[in-house]
Parts: structure tokens; sequence; C-alpha cells
């Protein structure tokens, strides 16, 4: 039986070029990402010892790597691919994450814009 968990990193704050639009893509604009890591949490849990579980710093330094060498258009791409670069990356079972792109929330007339996915 597996002792499953979860960590959840909130507004990882990233650069990324990305959009459909001419000033989207001529310099990097803010995103925040949101991160829930599903994996066995028994080895952590019995030893107390970090080398068992996942390193926050580890997650939050590739997210914003990533997000730094990402050049694509659409929102729902940079997730997906992001997702699965998680899941790859790290020894876990379920990613699941949220991207916000503040940028145009304001002349759109919106509170958020908002991105899910979940591997």
């Amino acid at each position: 039986l597996q002792d499953m968990g979860s960590i959840h990193l909130e507004g990882i704050e990233v650069m990324a070029r990305i959009g459909l639009l001419e000033e989207e893509l001529l310099a990097p604009q803010d995103l925040f990402v949101t991160v829930d890591l599903e994996y066995d949490f028994e080895m952590v849990r019995n030893t107390d010892e970090l080398s068992h579980g996942i390193d926050y710093r580890e997650v939050i330094a590739f997210v914003k790597k990533f997000a730094t060498a990402y050049d694509g258009k659409m929102l729902e791409r940079f997730a997906q691919v992001l997702a699965e670069s998680l899941k790859d990356a790290f020894p876990v079972s379920k990613v699941s994450l949220c991207v916000d792109k503040p940028r145009y929330t304001g002349k759109l007339g919106l509170r958020k814009i908002r991105v899910q996915v979940e591997l």
C-alpha cells in the first residue's frame, strides 16, 4: 500500500516569451505557475531524509529554467509540455499545474487568465 501525498507549490513567478501578439514575443512576460506533485511519501516519512523526497528548490529551479528557455505561442502548450517535463524529471505519479497569465487581464476585463493541466 502506497503512502501517497502531494506537494503544492503555488505562484512560482517565471518569465517567458509566449503569445500570439508581436508585443508578447518581443519581451518576456510574467507567468505564475502553481504545481501539485503527487508521489509516495513512505520513504521520506520513515527516514526524514531529503534524498528520499522531492526538493522544492529543484522543482522551482526546473520550472524557471523551462520557462526561460520556452519560445511558443499558446499557453495550453506551455502548460502541457511543462507538466510532461516535470513528470519525466521527478519521481511522481501525477502532475497537476496551473499557469496564470496576468498581462492582459485588465485589457480584457478579467480577474484571471489560467490554463490547467493534469497528467
